[in-house]
Formats: structure tokens, C-alpha cells, sequence
């Protein structure tokens, strides 16, 4: 992993908002220019050899026995970082409230969670200068600007020199519990940088320490943390896909601690698209398979002139194709009503058309008049 880059000491930096002048930019940033490097918090002293040394003590002397006598907190899934043993990598999880990154950095295991930082908002945790430093000498944080804009090359920097990233792909805590719209910078640095994600399901914290609290209820409420397997980008997956696949794997995880991997596992399964592998097209809405036995004798009735499943089919798709009619289509799927047209344009559950639709809601942003950038998309 080599040397920590020099960046700018805090007492320089201090000294720079004391004055009431710009912030300090860190060494070797000055020529990069942009609105980005100027509000830069400097984090680089936080990575040095003494502060992830006091750092270490801090998580694990102090954060993990509090979190563990607040709450009862729970870790499965570690073993996940030992099939990617050396290799950078970037952990998006779920993001209810704030006890989500201590949590995270007390459940990885030592050698992972040495070289690992935290992406934090820039506007919150770094509005001040004892905040910032706070935040990032006990969590590793690094500020992340979530107004837009070009993004920071920090992060690129970090996963080059081998650290890990913690990355709340939702931007901010969610206010009801439920999981929000991912946006597009994680899986934007998983694919540049060439390095696997790990998805993360945590569940119970909203409900331990919701907004709007400064410490969790009473009682020790149950909070899970369940990290998944590695995710890469397949050849030719855009960004949008990308991170569509990696908010479906985080809800599984979420799934499969309410339920059981095998409930999770079949859910995640019956909403894979018609065109999937795997025999997902019973599914997407297509009919299940017969056996030859009754394909023949379908065959034979339709030839005398007898009733026939598939030749009602047809006459009725004939039908509709001859009077110009929506009609509904028979035979979507075992157990449930006919889905019209309509609702498969919609992208109803249970038609091919829902698969877009949920990766169209887990990216497509809010219309805004600022300029793009892969931190708020």
C-alpha cells in the first residue's frame, strides 16, 4: 500500500478558516483547479500511520463495546473479503441512519478495516473544521460534494493507492426507513477503477436511531449487518444497470435477514427478467412448460376440432389483431388474473417490461437545473 500521500496538517488548515480566507487546498491539487478541490476538506493526515493506529483503538476499545451495549448487533458475511484478499474494494450499504458507518467499520474484519475510509457529505460533516477532523480521524472519512459539479478525484486516488471505500449510494439517510433511489457514483467508480463492490444489508438501524436522534432507544434494539458476495460489472453493463443490480442485491440481503437465504434467494429469482437464464421466464409472466405427453393430446384434440388451451390462445390473440382491441392475454402466469397490454407498458410485476422499470426507478434522478455528476445523478 505504500506511503500515505502529504496533504495539508490541520493546523494549517485552521489557520486558513480562522482567517476567513479559502480553505486550504492539499499539495498537488493546486493546478487541478475547479470548484471541487477548492472546498476540499484535507483528510490526509487521517490516513497516516498514527491515526489509523489511535483510530483502531478508538473502534475497537471503545465504539464496538458502546455499540454492542446500546444495541444487539449482529455480523454475518464477513468471510466475503477473503476471496478478494488484497484487492481494493467498494462497500455501498443501505443508508437509514447514522449509526450505519460506525456499525460497518466495527463489523469488517481488522486487516480490511485498517485501510478503509468512509465517504462522508461535505456540507455536513465537513461544515467546520473540529467536525471535520473529528469525523475523520475517528471514522476515516472523506468529504463527498453532493451539489453537483465536477466530481473530486480523491476517491479514484484512494482505491489506486489500496484503500477501501464505504459509499452510501443513496446520498443521504432515508426518512421513512425504506431504501431510496441509488445514485450512479459508486457503480461510475467500480467500473473506471476495474474493482469489485460489496454489497451491504443493514436492517434495524432506522428503527434503533431514526432521524432526528442523537442516540439509539431504549431496550437494545436488533440491528444486522450482512455483507454479500463481490459484484462486478458484466462486459458491456452500463452504469445504469450496474447500479440497478447492486440496490436489487442490497434489498436481497435486507430480504434474507427478515427471512431466510432460500425465501430471498426465490424472491430475487421470480423477478428476473423473460430473457434471463435460469428458467426465469415463468416468472416474467410466461406459462409453465408441458409436459409431451399433454402437448400431444392438446394436438390431437385441436385436430378433431376439440377444445384446446393453446388453440383459444390463438384464436383469441387472432381476434384481437383483427378487431384492433386491447384485450387481455390468458395464460401470464399460474395463480394470478390476466395482464392487460396497458399494464405491461406500465411495467406491472410479473411482465418483461418490469425489469426497466426498476432499474429506471433505482437511477433515474429528479429533474434539477444544476449540471451532472456521478456523486448526485
Amino acid at each position: 500500500m505504500g506511503r500515505p500521500r502529504r496533504g495539508v496538517g490541520l493546523r494549517e488548515a485552521a489557520r486558513g478558516v480562522r482567517r476567513g480566507g479559502p480553505p486550504v487546498v492539499p499539495a498537488g491539487d493546486e493546478g487541478r483547479g475547479g470548484r471541487s478541490a477548492a472546498r476540499e476538506f484535507p483528510t490526509g493526515w487521517a490516513r497516516s500511520g498514527a491515526a489509523r493506529t489511535t483510530r483502531s483503538a478508538f473502534l475497537g476499545g471503545v465504539m464496538s463495546p458502546l455499540l454492542h451495549a446500546s444495541l444487539t448487533a449482529h455480523a454475518h458475511g464477513g468471510e466475503v473479503f477473503d476471496t478478494v484478499r488484497d484487492i481494493p474494494v467498494i462497500i455501498v450499504s443501505n443508508h437509514t441512519s447514522h449509526l450505519d458507518a460506525p456499525l460497518l467499520l466495527c463489523s469488517l474484519p481488522g486487516r480490511v478495516r485498517s485501510r478503509t475510509v468512509v465517504t462522508a457529505a461535505a456540507d455536513y460533516f465537513f461544515d467546520s473544521v473540529w467536525r471535520g477532523a473529528g469525523s475523520a480521524l475517528a471514522f476515516a472519512t472523506v468529504p463527498i460534494d453532493r451539489s453537483g459539479g465536477a466530481p473530486s478525484s480523491t476517491p479514484m486516488d484512494l482505491l489506486r493507492d489500496g484503500w477501501n471505500l464505504v459509499i452510501f449510494p443513496e446520498g443521504t439517510r432515508s426518512k421513512d426507513g425504506a431504501r431510496d433511489r441509488f445514485r450512479l457514483g459508486a457503480a461510475y467508480l467500480a467500473i473506471n477503477a476495474g474493482v469489485p463492490v460489496v454489497p451491504v444489508g443493514v436492517r434495524g438501524a432506522y428503527a434503533a436511531m431514526p432521524r432526528g436522534r442523537s442516540w439509539p432507544v431504549a431496550g437494545r434494539p436488533q440491528v444486522t449487518v450482512r455483507f454479500g458476495r463481490p459484484l462486478r460489472a458484466a462486459p458491456g453493463e452500463d452504469v445504469r444497470a450496474f447500479t440497478a443490480r447492486l440496490a436489487a442485491e442490497v434489498d436481497r440481503l435486507c430480504v434474507e435477514d427478515a427471512t431466510s437465504w432460500w425465501d430471498a434467494t426465490r424472491a430475487a429469482l421470480a423477478e428476473q427478467p423473460a430473457d434471463s437464464p435460469g428458467g426465469a421466464a415463468n416468472a416474467a409472466g410466461a406459462a409453465p412448460r408441458q409436459p409431451a405427453a399433454d402437448r400431444d393430446r392438446d394436438r390431437e384434440d385441436s385436430s378433431v376440432g376439440g377444445p384446446s388451451a393453446d388453440g383459444a390462445a390463438m384464436t383469441a390473440v387472432g381476434e384481437a389483431r383483427t378487431l384492433g382491441r386491447h384485450r387481455p392475454r390468458a395464460g401470464v402466469r399460474p395463480g394470478a388474473g390476466p395482464v392487460s397490454i396497458s399494464a405491461r407498458l406500465r411495467g406491472a410485476p410479473a411482465t418483461p417490461t418490469a425489469r426497466w422499470r426498476r432499474i429506471w426507478a433505482a437511477t433515474e434522478p429528479l429533474p434539477r437545473n444544476t449540471s451532472r455528476s456521478p456523486w448526485r445523478c
